[in-house]
């Protein structure tokens, strides 16, 4: 991958790079701590236990790519300022049956003393030139619609437009207005039969993954923090 510079005050450079797992690692897990993960002020969260592997939230797509913001020459020598993850996979596009590849950027995050010039949108520029180098038709990003910076970064500066404000439930819910039915059982189903009842169910719904197998396969583990409200952003010019 071509390796990008943007030039800083003081005679810093950033390069914006492809993920090295056997030396990034330790810089990445910095910026992930430095950075907010959720709204201040006592609202509700979702937080994604990274495991130690700064992929794990993409590694089981049909192609994946992580990207790191180096700083170099500033008053701490070397350092990793920002990363990114982009991933790209098929999916259904609703009941039509019809498939499309669509590019997903997720984990944006720039330090804190570095942001405000221009680190996060040129790795988000430089990872929709992989999406489109892929075959990516759409791309899209979920934020935090509290989270004023992302939203006009990815709708002012990047050019995504809203397409959905979904709601996140996370355990455990509060306030059921039914009480739930005593012929109801919770039954633990393995990993094929997961993907026929998804397959089932769900398989013309909108972004419905034709890789529903390799997902479900893999044990993910997030913690429940609190819940908020998140913004759907698409990016229908990505071809």
């Amino acid at each position: 991958m071509a390796v990008a510079c943007l030039p800083e005050d003081g005679g810093e450079v950033v390069l914006v790079r492809e993920f090295d797992g056997g030396r990034d690692r330790p810089g990445v897990e910095l910026v992930e701590r430095a950075c907010e993960v959720g709204p201040s002020g006592g609202k509700l969260c979702l937080f994604t236990d990274l495991l130690g592997d700064p992929l794990c939230r993409v590694r089981h797509s049909p192609a994946y790519l992580m990207l790191v913001a180096e700083a170099v020459g500033g008053p701490l020598g070397t350092e990793i300022v920002g990363v990114v993850r982009g991933c790209v996979k098929t999916v259904a596009c609703g009941r039509s049956q019809l498939f499309s590849k669509v590019a997903y950027l997720l984990g944006l995050r720039v330090s804190p003393r570095h942001r405000r010039r221009g680190i996060g949108r040129r790795l988000v520029e430089r990872m929709e030139e992989w999406f489109r180098e892929m075959g990516a038709e759409y791309a899209y990003v979920a934020t935090d619609r509290d989270n004023e910076p992302s939203v006009r970064l990815f709708t002012g500066a990047c050019g995504y437009a809203k397409f959905r404000t979904p709601s996140v439930l996370v355990h455990p819910v509060f306030g059921h207005d039914l009480a739930p039915s005593r012929r109801a059982a919770v039954v633990r189903l393995d990993a094929r039969e997961a993907e026929l009842l998804y397959r089932r169910r769900l398989g013309s719904v909108e972004f419905f993954p034709r890789d529903i197998d390799a997902q479900n396969s893999v044990k993910s583990f997030s913690r429940a923090i609190r819940a908020t409200g998140v913004l759907y952003l698409c990016n229908c010019t990505i071809i």
